[in-house]
């Protein structure tokens, strides 16, 4: 019954990955970065959810009028660039 007097959590991990070779460390501090790290993906939640919020107008559209826009984009687009280069030639 040696083996569960060990604490598992202080073991080491070896890796292997190609040629590179390393070891893991067990961290005591890991469990805080771990809640941070989780309290970030709760932000990034939120940032998502943000910009559903703001395109949800373009989701309104109707159906008829997508496709014809979507055409339309990128003449638009070059349009617009040809439009940037000759007021860039002006000056």
């Amino acid at each position: 019954m040696e083996g569960n007097d060990k604490r598992k959590d202080h073991r080491e991990i070896s890796y292997q990955v190609g040629w590179k070779k390393g070891k893991i460390q067990w961290n005591e501090g890991a469990t805080d970065a771990l809640r941070a790290h989780k309290s970030n993906q709760e932000d990034g939640e939120m940032e998502r959810r943000s910009l559903q919020v703001l395109w949800f107008p373009a989701m309104k559209l109707p159906h008829v009028m997508i496709l014809p826009l979507l055409y339309a984009l990128p003449v638009i687009s070059f349009g617009c660039t040809l439009l940037l280069i000759y007021g860039l030639r002006q000056h």
